[in-house]
């Protein structure tokens, strides 16, 4: 079951476009092939196209007349592809699926599409509400609350079918069918800002540990350094001074670098429902305008607490951190009832097991 579909997955991924889009459609390409589909991926220029091919190894096609920014003009290419794989031309006896990720999608777009060929069905991963989309299927993972699921609903009046919630966050396969134990003690703190540390956290938050090094004994800390992280020699010659730091740089599989720790300190964003996935309690923080939303949901899910924003609240993000780590560390049976109920509400949250039932619902198309 699910050989006779073909799945042709748009999206992009550039300087001017977060790679979170491929990383995101490369775990439900992945999913789809794991239930027997066959996934091409569609890109709009050669930079999508080489980072896409460093990800996966599945067929890449750099469209001739795309722009990234401008997806109408790339229709005519894009049905005559799709019709040709409809009608049998190129791929005998394959349901064909169209799966977009782009914030650049317009009204006219999908309903072109849609008007293909009844037999192609389409498929597109939102996560702005720009307008009400005309697809078969419909996913947003956000968390959502309860008392915002029909608010939810109703944006999605055109799609015929919706997968909604963070059930479905579609992470990569590491993280799938994965969970800690909750160990008695906590030893392993995560730390992790994302790519980047434009306001120095890691480097703060380091000198702070440092000051109070007698507080966390047989404690030991794991900075995450991003690519773009400006703090890579200060963060060094701390961790050469105080064996209780470790660097982690190029990290490949981070859900065992996580499956190690206790405890978490991360930038909102992917990497929350990533730590969700394993349970690992976590703190979150902010410091851009669109992690705001998501780290209120989590908090307000009960999952993850938000230490606030480093913009306006530099010293107090640092505070609650701090109390928040000192809370949790301690060897107690509070401290470890604490872990295990913020271990259970993160990982009901968001299981890892999203992108798969996304593959479910296609292959059910």
């Amino acid at each position: 079951m699910g050989t006779d579909r073909l799945v042709f997955i748009r999206t992009d991924g550039n300087g001017q476009i977060a790679s979170g889009h491929l990383v995101r459609c490369v775990s439900v390409a992945s999913a789809c092939v794991q239930r027997g589909m066959e996934v091409r991926f569609l890109v709009s220029d050669k930079e999508s196209m080489d980072l896409l091919e460093a990800l996966t190894k599945l067929p890449v096609i750099c469209l001739q007349t795309a722009l990234y920014n401008h997806l109408e003009q790339e229709l005519p290419e894009v049905c005559e592809l799709l019709s040709s794989a409809a009608c049998g031309t190129s791929v005998p006896e394959k349901s064909v699926i169209f799966l977009l990720d782009s914030y650049y999608v317009t009204e006219d777009y999908l309903s072109t599409i849609s008007s293909i060929n009844p037999t192609v069905k389409t498929v597109y991963l939102d996560d702005l509400q720009l307008f009400d989309y005309p697809v078969d299927l419909l996913v947003n993972y956000d968390v959502i609350p309860d008392t915002r699921l029909s608010a939810y609903q109703a944006a999605y009046q055109r799609s015929d079918q919706l997968l909604l919630g963070a059930l479905y966050t579609p992470l990569r396969e590491q993280f799938q069918n994965r969970e800690i134990v909750v160990r008695e003690a906590a030893c392993d703190v995560l730390i992790t800002t994302g790519g980047s540390d434009p306001y120095h956290f890691c480097l703060e938050l380091a000198k702070w540990l440092c000051t109070f090094s007698s507080d966390y004994s047989g404690i030991t800390f794991h900075i995450v350094i991003g690519k773009l992280n400006t703090d890579r020699e200060a963060l060094s010659a701390l961790s050469e001074k105080n064996d209780f730091l470790m660097l982690h740089e190029n990290v490949s599989d981070m859900a065992s670098l996580m499956e190690q720790c206790d405890l978490a300190v991360s930038a909102s964003g992917t990497t929350l429902y990533e730590l969700c996935a394993l349970g690992v309690p976590t703190i979150s923080f902010t410091m851009a305008d669109n992690q705001l939303t998501a780290a209120k949901a989590f908090e307000e899910a009960d999952a993850i607490p938000c230490a606030g924003d480093l913009r306006t609240d530099y010293e107090t993000v640092i505070e609650n951190v701090m109390d928040f780590l000192k809370s949790l560390l301690v060897a107690s049976d509070v401290s470890l009832a604490k872990r295990k109920s913020a271990h259970e509400n993160m990982h009901r949250l968001v299981d890892g097991n999203g992108a798969l039932r996304i593959a479910d619902a296609i292959m059910k198309l």
